[in-house]
């Protein structure tokens, strides 16, 4: 293999596919499947729970291909000195050689022929999904999935698409958050599937805001995205997602509407208090048009503020997980929200007026026993 491309380039397809390396994965798992081939350069990795690719333009000489452990290509490339990095594999011999400006390197590597094998994506079903879209909907909803393992099928995201919609859930027993919306083309075969959160969070982070499209195939067991040129394939988890729906109240006996801004800066300042434990908590009272918020802690002290509010209802006292009610309100992106309870025990339902049809997230209140 003989190839020339450019540092920032290889730079960055470095970086993309690292992050899904963790401290877990050891042997060709742990490294970097150089191609080169038809004007490019192709960096894969494969835990194999999640595979990414990143393909970048380049002047081949010489076709081939090699494995290297991941972290120690990404430590390398940065480091160069030159806009333009040469490599180079000398036939027989599983080393890369790489050059720029006056620095060489020798990176002993592995035969391709030890890389895990993608799989195959069996009875798939495909649609192109606006960029920003995608974007949009992954941030409002990923905050709330979860991290505890002993509810596995909590750690994804729910992805369903049926007619012309896509709704995208997920829940972690304190928060809920969904989003519905019209992608403008019908998805004949559908699909219900729970993507792990570690391939949302990766493809979240490649999204842009621009125009462009991501391409979405889903198989029997696994996804596949595309996004530029750059593509994630996941494992999906297996198990039925629980039916977020029937945890949305219908009725409510306090409505509250809020700049988001405004209640997000004063929980930010509370939080200066309000730090672990029963101390991160926050008590919100909502009576005569006034929101009351006071948090304290014996360690670092207190905080109280209020400042009237447009409120319908009843009066209310409720207590909140601070960072759970932080992560609902940063979900709203345009518009005033609309906060309704249940009373002091029940949930707490946030929508605004710019999406109040497609996007609702719910935060549970803290008990004290």
């Amino acid at each position: 293999m003989k190839v020339s491309v450019n540092k920032d380039d290889l730079t960055f397809a470095t970086q993309t596919v690292t992050r899904i390396l963790t401290s877990k994965t050891s042997g060709a798992s742990a490294g970097i499947r150089l191609t080169a081939e038809d004007g490019t350069l192709t960096l894969m990795a494969n835990d194999l729970e999640i595979a990414m690719a990143c393909q970048i333009s380049a002047e081949v000489i010489t076709v081939g291909a090699i494995v290297i452990p991941g972290k120690l290509l990404g430590e390398a490339v940065r480091r160069f000195p030159g806009q333009e990095v040469d490599l180079f594999v000398q036939e027989g011999r599983q080393v890369l050689s790489l050059r720029s400006g006056f620095s060489e390197l020798d990176l002993i590597g592995m035969a391709p022929t030890y890389f895990p094998e993608l799989p195959d994506i069996l009875d798939f079903s495909r649609l192109k999904v606006s960029q920003s879209l995608l974007k949009s909907m992954l941030r409002q909803v990923s905050f709330a999935i979860s991290t505890d393992d002993m509810r596995p099928i909590l750690t994804g995201m729910l992805c369903e698409c049926r007619d012309n919609s896509l709704r995208m859930v997920a829940a972690d027993g304190f928060r809920v958050a969904s989003r519905k919306e019209d992608i403008g083309i019908e998805c004949p075969d559908g699909f219900r599937v729970v993507v792990p959160g570690r391939a949302v969070n990766e493809m979240a982070r490649l999204l842009t805001d621009n125009e462009g499209t991501a391409e979405v195939t889903v198989g029997r067991n696994y996804i596949l995205v595309k996004i530029n040129d750059t593509t994630i394939i996941s494992k999906l988890l297996e198990g039925n997602y629980i039916n977020v729906d029937q945890y949305l109240p219908t009725k409510f006996t306090t409505h509250v509407e809020v700049k988001p801004k405004a209640l997000l800066d004063a929980l930010e300042r509370a939080a200066v208090v309000a730090k672990d434990g029963l101390a991160g908590t926050v008590r919100l009272y909502f009576s005569d048009g006034l929101l009351k918020i006071r948090a304290q802690s014996a360690e670092h002290g207190t905080h109280y503020e209020e400042w009237a509010v447009d409120m319908q209802g009843e009066s209310l006292e409720i207590l909140f997980n601070i960072r759970v009610l932080i992560d609902v309100l940063k979900s709203v992106e345009t518009g005033d929200i609309k906060l309704s309870f249940t009373g002091t025990l029940g949930p707490c339902v946030g929508k605004n007026a710019a999406q109040e049809d497609k996007y609702w997230s719910l935060a549970m209140p803290v008990r004290l026993s």
